[in-house]
C-alpha cells in the first residue's frame, strides 16, 4: 500500500549544443507524493538517491538489456515549471 512515483528527468549539459542525459527516477512514500503533487515538466529539482541498473532479457532478440535507474531518497524543488 505504499505510494510509488516513476518519472524520467533530463540532465542539462553545460553547453547547449550537447544532448541532455535522461535518467529514470523511482520514489516511494512521501517523496513519491511530493513528486506527484509538485513536479511537472520544466520543474528544476535536486535529488539524492541510489544509482543502479535495471537488467532484463529482450523478448524479441533474447539479448540482455539494461538502463540506469535512480531510487530517490530525498528531493528538493529548485523552481516552479516555466
Amino acid at each position: 500500500g505504499d505510494v510509488k512515483a516513476s518519472i524520467s528527468v533530463a540532465v542539462r549539459p553545460p553547453y547547449k549544443s550537447e544532448t541532455p542525459l535522461w535518467f529514470d527516477l523511482t520514489a516511494w512514500g512521501s517523496t513519491a507524493e511530493v513528486i506527484a503533487n509538485y513536479v511537472k515538466k520544466g520543474t528544476q529539482i535536486a535529488i539524492l538517491g541510489e544509482f543502479s541498473f535495471d537488467r532484463w532479457t529482450d523478448k524479441n532478440s533474447g539479448t540482455m538489456r539494461s538502463k540506469p535507474v535512480v531510487t530517490v531518497q530525498k528531493i528538493e524543488l529548485l523552481s516552479s515549471p516555466r
